[in-house]
């Protein structure tokens, strides 16, 4: 059996804060695998068996478990204190790149049909 590479160990507020987001009835259910993956991690199970648990591929547990640990919040201001819950940011997804839109939703053609001219 494989065992996990990136140990996980969290804060009494953190591993709260964590349960709190899996109990809430209005969380994101892709938040709630996450912090699930997380919780289970940090008991040191492996990575195939949290797969197993919560349902999902044992790549999606190492990409979670990974990015957890490897996570650093951005360097804050002298007069700025520390949060204590900093690195569960680390749990939203990355900034995607994209497309920009090609129309304005402002604009007055928005949402209409153009009509076909009649014969």
């Amino acid at each position: 059996m494989l065992t996990p590479h990136y140990e996980i160990s969290l804060s009494e507020i953190e591993q709260q804060q964590l349960q709190a987001l899996v109990r809430a009835g209005k969380t994101p259910q892709q938040l709630v695998l996450r912090a699930t993956i997380i919780l289970r991690a940090q008991a040191d199970i492996a990575n195939q068996q949290i797969a197993d648990e919560v349902g999902t591929s044992r790549n999606l547990v190492q990409k979670w478990r990974k990015r957890f640990a490897l996570y650093e919040p951005p360097p804050l201001a002298a007069e700025e204190e520390v949060d204590p819950v900093a690195r569960l940011a680390a749990l939203q997804d990355l900034p995607r790149s994209g497309r920009p839109p090609a129309f304005s939703p402002a604009s007055a053609a928005h949402g209409r049909r153009r009509r076909m001219p009649r014969r």
